[in-house]
């Protein structure tokens, strides 16, 4: 008499093989998320700077000093929506949200026109990772 059929140990042999398989596309597909959400998320903060940049040069005159710190200036993501200056809706990859209109971004001036950029009032949870 034949037997047609898999043994119960030539079945759990190849469940476990699946599942070793699974485990490291699963491990391998997250990994790519990760790494592409923080190329994007780096990306964004590098187009606000920028956008920031073109703010600066249209209106050096316009922007608030911080209190309490010499040389320091701000400007909000609200002002650079509404100028024009990045698009509205801009949405953080690191948290499918967009982000928040009281974003700043600190501007302080080192040497002449050398300045130097910074994003903050950010939590923590909302910013890219270095």
């Amino acid at each position: 008499m034949k037997k047609n059929g898999f043994t119960l140990a030539e079945l759990m042999g190849v469940i476990v093989i699946l599942s070793i398989i699974a485990t490291i596309v699963l491990v391998t597909a997250d990994r790519s998320i990760k790494n592409s959400q923080t190329t994007t998320c780096l990306a964004q903060e590098k187009n606000i700077i920028e956008g920031v940049k073109v703010f600066v040069t249209d209106y050096p005159d316009r922007l608030p000093t911080v209190a309490g710190s010499a040389g320091v200036k701000q400007v909000t993501m609200k002002e650079l929506q509404d100028g024009g200056y990045i698009e509205e809706g801009l949405v953080n990859p690191m948290t499918d949200k967009a982000y928040p209109a009281t974003m700043k971004v600190n501007i302080t001036t080192t040497t002449g026109k050398d300045y130097q950029y910074e994003i903050t009032n950010l939590p923590a949870t909302e910013r890219c990772p270095s």
